[in-house]
This record gives C-alpha cells, structure tokens and sequence, in this order.
C-alpha cells in the first residue's frame, strides 16, 4: 500500500539519480574540446569504456556506447572519414545493372 513514507523515499531517490547528459549539442561541445584528447588516449591504447569513465568520473556523466555513436559520428564528417562501403553494381549481359541474388541467378542462366 501507498503510503507517506514510501511516496517520500520514492522522490528522495529520483532527485538523487545521476544527471544525465542534456542534449547532442552539449555532447557535441564536449567533444568538440577534447576530441584529440580522446583519441589520443586510444592510441596508446584506452578503450571507449575507460574514456568513457573518465569522463563520468571528471563529472559529466556518458555511456560508452553514447560515446561511441558520438566520436563515429564526428569523424564520419571529418574530409577523408571513414564511411560504409557501397555494393558495387555489376552488368548483366544485357547491359542492365544487376544487384541482388536473383540478378545473379538470371545471369547464370543466360549464360547456359
């Protein structure tokens, strides 16, 4: 049962919680500060987790995983960033663009 007593514990422990950060922009001026810093500690050999620690325990509290997402993200814009490979469009031998297993299949059929 509801009562005083568990309302009050309830709301003392919800205005304990750890704050969290409060958006992508403030994510994005952190990073933006101290990225060469982070990646220069995973040259010598810090993993995302352990950065991500540190930055926690420094008083900014992130997850790795939000980390992560969030150095991806910068270097994807950065010229010369790593980016997804695309599939590669072949011919088929009537000249049209083949992708896909069942493109492959009527190739080899045409071809018999």
């Amino acid at each position: 049962m509801l009562s005083d007593e568990l309302i009050t514990r309830i709301g003392d422990s919800l205005e304990g919680m750890a704050p969290k950060p409060a958006s992508r922009r403030e994510l994005e001026l952190l990073l933006t500060r101290i990225e060469a810093k982070i990646r220069a500690a995973q040259e010598r050999g810090s993993t995302y987790a352990e950065i991500a620690k540190q930055i926690t325990d420094s008083g900014y509290s992130i997850k790795t995983s939000r980390l992560r997402v969030a150095m991806q993200r910068r270097s994807k814009k950065e010229p010369g960033g790593k980016r997804a490979a695309r599939r590669s469009v072949s011919q088929t031998p009537s000249g049209q663009p083949s992708t896909g297993a069942r493109s492959k299949h009527r190739e080899e059929a045409a071809r018999s």
